[in-house]
This record gives structure tokens, C-alpha cells and sequence, in this order.
């Protein structure tokens, strides 16, 4: 199996770029940048250019079985009121690019990374969160993930959205709580090594076709 990886170079999708390494599986990845490119192996070839520009995504996808996309808006830090680098409809636009080149490449499975606090989940997460995204640089960002969610719901394409709650650098090793409906209730932290191993987990999996799974750690 060969699986595009996009959003490779950000602080989860290395981690997924080296749990799929792990697991023995070829990768295309498409950067912006090769030079911030932090791994080296046989099993990935790297593409230079942007998903939202369909003719680099094509050549990406070429002979991909799979994508994972590890996609976000980036601001300058953190902080909930830092200013965003990424422009504000980045995740959307190349879901869409993703959803209209999968049909083309015959290409029918995508796993993405979302959030807790998008769609049905927003009245779960607790108040200040809920406050935060709506009253600051974090709106934008949720209001991506939510559309790119609505986008995929649409599409052709088997889709999984994966909604993990607020992300650490961690690296111990939990017990990962997967919930549906506030059940069982979500923990507020996980760390960004469980995220990439739960998702290459389920590479291989249909238990979470078309769902949104939200997920935790214990």
C-alpha cells in the first residue's frame, strides 16, 4: 500500500510519516518546502508544492492507495490570539482539490485530522474552550476543520474524520479512549504520537468508515 501524506511537516504529521515508516508502508508527501523535509528513507518520495494547487496534488497522488491529511491553519505561535500564517480557507481548498483528483485516480480513501469542539461535538468541549473559539484566531481554524468535514460528508470518497481533543508533545504511552456522543466522556488532552499511531492503526481498518470519531487519552 502506498499512502500520500499531507501535512507531513507539521508537529503531528512527522509523527504519522514515521509511525506509517514503522509499519512498512511507502509514502508520497507533498511539502511546501523540502528543505524543512526532517526524515530520510527509501520508502518516501518527496513532492514540492502546495495541495491547493491541483496539478502538484495530482502528481502527489500518483499510484497513492490512501491519503492521510495532517492539515491545519498555522499561526505565529500558540497563543489563541496569534496571528495565522496559513490563509484561512487553506484546509478546505485542498480538500476540495483531494475530493475532485480522487475521482480522476480512482483513488477512494481518506483519514484526516479534525478537532474536538467541530460540528455536533461544540457543545461538549468545555466553556472556556467554546469561548475561545469563537473569540478568537481559533474560530477560523475550527471553521476550516468543520467545512473540510462537510466537504468530505459529500464526496464519493471513504472518509474518516478523526477529532482528537487538545494535543501535547507527550510521549508516554495511555490508553486512548475512542468516544461518539460525549461517550464515554473525552479526557482533554492527547498527545500528538497517539493521534499518529491511532490513525496509521485504522489504515488497514473499516471500523471507522464515514464516522467522526473524537479521541482521548485516559
Amino acid at each position: 500500500m502506498k499512502i500520500l501524506i499531507l501535512g507531513a511537516t507539521g508537529r503531528t504529521g512527522r509523527l504519522i510519516v514515521e509511525e506509517a515508516l514503522k509499519h512498512g508502508y511507502d509514502l508520497n508527501v507533498l511539502v511546501r518546502d523540502k528543505n524543512k523535509i526532517s526524515f530520510s528513507s527509501k520508502s518516501i518520495k518527496v513532492y514540492q508544492g502546495t495541495p491547493t494547487r491541483i496539478a502538484d496534488l495530482a502528481a502527489a497522488m500518483q499510484g497513492c492507495d490512501l491519503i492521510i491529511s495532517a492539515l491545519g491553519i498555522v499561526r505565529a505561535s500558540d497563543a489563541p490570539w496569534s496571528k495565522l500564517i496559513t490563509a484561512k480557507n487553506f484546509i478546505s481548498e485542498s480538500i476540495k482539490n483531494v475530493i475532485a483528483e480522487a475521482d480522476q485516480q480512482s483513488l477512494k480513501r481518506l483519514i484526516t485530522v479534525s478537532a474536538w469542539g467541530v460540528g455536533d461535538t461544540k457543545m461538549e468541549i468545555p466553556f472556556w474552550l467554546r469561548w475561545l473559539i469563537n473569540y478568537t484566531n481559533l474560530r477560523p481554524v475550527y471553521a476550516e476543520h468543520e467545512l473540510g468535514e462537510k466537504l468530505l460528508a459529500n464526496s464519493n470518497l471513504n472518509w474518516t474524520a478523526v477529532r482528537p481533543v487538545a494535543l501535547n508533545d507527550s510521549n508516554k504511552i495511555k490508553t486512548l479512549k475512542v468516544s461518539f456522543n460525549n461517550l464515554p466522556k473525552p479526557s482533554l488532552y492527547i498527545s500528538r504520537q497517539s493521534v499518529a499511531k491511532f490513525i496509521v492503526d485504522i489504515v488497514k481498518s473499516d471500523k471507522y468508515d464515514m464516522k467522526r470519531p473524537t479521541i482521548s487519552e485516559n
